[in-house]
């Protein structure tokens, strides 16, 4: 391996080091085909420059990692699974640090965590990919299916490591390895999740599906809990289980800002291709997540390809395609712990709802937090935390500048979020397409604007939520436009409606009411709807609500898997426009339901009924 100066054509990393300690410099490394893993080495020039001012660059070739030379440090992965990690790229109480590839390709082995960028600030990663050794899920082509025998048999794709131990599949890599858990059936050919492809999903809770060898390479699955075996000729695809599958993200940025993330490709991870938690200012901008070409495989990373909790400031995606991930292209949010007990009159206890939120930083003291009602989402007082003792990591005890007692009577029903935190977010010219569930959710009381994107997810194009009792994912969008976009032929999944709008507060229905609107202004317009089945709009708790000049097409690609649904639905919500929209190539005989909303103006010659989605949220 060479490392030099680029104004001092050979160094020693010491004797660099040590010339250039205290002033901003860039160290080179040049491929070198006889260096086995360069984790060592990069560890050693971070640690030799631990406030940062340092800019490494990679030239090209394949620069290998393993976790054995890896500092470790304990990461709490918000919607991952947190814990002591081996990271190959620790920037941790640094500024000013640049990593950046030119034609560089980062191949990781085993258990270790890519970059996190930890307490830091102006920080460049760019112009590299990130890709293992063995892909973190299990796929294999579907050669045969006995639906009476509840089997199958599939040919392993060779890039699988597994051993069969009794009648139990494990899968692996370099130093892991995982059971069976979580599946989903997808198409070779369209590279997307299969239509209805919830039919042949296995409840992994219904207990582990058997296996048996037939020959090297080739398995046969039994004990399969599915409503129907997967079709022949489909790729069966297992990330294992879901305290396993996402333990090693890409990129993790924890508390920190002014971070840019530009022209990094993510072929796999063991969880989210990028998250970032308590941080501010995250520009992502020509980021992808897809396989390799040429390659048969149908899964780039096990989770989210770009995740956000509790941030503030500006999250910017643009420019960016996002294919072939498990969850959503990105989840923009924050958190609401639920309220246990009052200690004090200005002293209560808090626990995270999801345990995979467990030691999420939540709030400084200064902040201000929102309690409200589990069940109606209704806010019920805003209070500034005076400080936090964060416990154990699953309860913190929070004091507040006003005295609760008698406003929390049954503390239990509350949950509380930190609105300090809440970043806007503009999300343009970027392309969703192959993955598994949403395209974009988005919880954020910043102001949020969507533009010229492709979407094509199985599930909902874009989901706008706000839960306190599920995953605890808040708030309350007070501002989101949405415009220029174009939609195809989302929300195959099969096993409940998915609009290509969804806004759906969780909100049960003898909760509900026209008095009060979880969500404030959201505006779309300008869109291309083309899609299959019959519900485009689902809108629940919206005070301002905006459908104008879309053009919706009906593809006939699939039967419509829900054809009793109204093509919008929109319920007790406050002002309500539909405009301008062109529905000449939509349905026939299609509805547009209205159910207690304030006001409504609505242009179209489609008929107005009275027939609510029945799915969302009912009890």
């Amino acid at each position: 391996m060479i490392i030099k100066n680029i104004l001092k054509p050979v160094f020693s990393l010491a004797a660099l080091s040590l010339l250039l300690a205290g002033c901003g410099k860039t160290i080179v490394i040049e491929h070198d085909e006889t260096v086995r893993d360069y984790t060592p080495k990069v560890r050693e020039i971070l640690e030799a420059h631990p406030s940062g001012d340092v800019t490494i660059k990679f030239g090209k070739g394949v620069y290998d990692f393993y976790p054995e030379g890896a500092a470790e440090e304990f990461l709490t992965l918000s919607n991952n699974c947190s814990g002591d990690r081996k990271v190959a790229f620790l920037l941790k109480d640094m500024k000013n640090v640049k990593v950046i590839g030119e034609g560089a390709d980062f191949m990781f082995h085993g258990r270790i965590v890519p970059f996190a960028v930890k307490n830091s600030e102006n920080v460049e990663i760019g112009g590299v990919t990130i890709d293992y050794d063995y892909p973190w899920t299990f796929e294999g082509e579907v050669l045969s299916a006995d639906a009476v025998k509840r089997s199958f048999v599939v040919r392993v794709f060779p890039d699988n490591k597994y051993r069969i131990d009794g009648d139990r599949l494990l899968f692996g890599g370099y130093d892991w390895e995982y059971p069976m858990g979580e599946s989903i059936v997808f198409d070779p050919e369209t590279r997307r999740p299969y239509y209805d492809t919830g039919a042949y999903e296995h409840g992994y809770w219904s207990g582990e599906m058997g296996a048996r060898e037939i020959e090297p390479g080739v398995v046969e699955f039994t004990r399969l809990s599915a409503k129907d075996v997967p079709p022949v000729g489909s790729i069966w695809d297992d990330k294992g289980p879901m305290k396993l599958n996402r333990s090693y993200p890409g990129i993790a940025l924890l508390s920190s800002k002014d971070i840019t993330v530009k022209d990094v490709h993510v072929y796999r991870s063991g969880a989210m291709a990028l998250m970032a938690e308590y941080s501010e200012n995250i520009t992502v901008s020509g980021f992808s997540t897809a396989q390799r070409p040429g390659s048969p495989r149908m899964i780039t990373s096990s989770a989210d390809a770009t995740h956000f909790v509790d941030c503030k400031g500006l999250v910017l995606l643009e420019n960016s395609h996002f294919e072939s991930m498990l969850d959503d292209a990105t989840n923009i949010h924050g958190v609401y712990m639920k309220v246990d007990s009052l200690l004090a009159p200005d002293t209560f206890t808090a626990v995270f709802g999801h345990f995979q939120q467990e030691g999420n930083h939540f709030a400084d003291p200064g902040d201000v937090l929102r309690f409200v009602d589990k069940t109606s989402l209704r806010p019920v007082v805003e209070a500034r935390l005076v400080s936090i003792d964060k416990g154990d990591r699953t309860c913190y005890v929070m004091k507040v500048d006003k005295d609760l007692d008698g406003i929390l009577a049954d503390p239990r029903r509350y949950a509380v979020e930190n609105t300090t935190r809440g970043a806007s977010a503009i999300i343009r010219n970027c392309t969703v397409e192959y993955n598994r569930a949403r395209s974009l959710l988005i919880s954020t009381p910043g102001d949020v604007l969507i533009e010229n994107c492709k979407f094509g997810s199985m599930m909902a194009g874009i989901r706008i939520c706000g839960d306190a009792n599920y995953w605890f994912e808040s708030g309350n969008t007070r501002n989101v436009v949405i415009r220029g976009n174009t939609f195809t032929d989302l929300g195959i999944g099969g096993r409940e409606p998915q609009a290509i709008l969804q806004i759906d507060p969780i909100i049960p229905s003898d909760a509900r009411a026209n008095d009060f609107f979880y969500h404030d202004r959201i505006v779309f317009e300008d869109n291309t709807v083309s899609t299959f089945d019959n519900q485009i709009i689902y809108a629940l708790s919206v005070k301002s609500l905006e459908i104008k000049n879309n053009k919706f097409i009906d593809t006939k690609t699939y039967a419509p898997l829900f054809p009793q649904l109204s093509v919008i639905d929109v319920q007790y919500c406050g002002d309500v426009k539909i405009v301008g929209n062109d529905f000449t190539k939509w349905k026939e005989n299609a509805t547009i339901s209205i159910h207690k909303c304030v006001k409504v103006e609505n242009d179209s010659d489609v008929q107005v009924v009275d027939s609510p989605n029945p799915f969302f949220y009912q009890s």
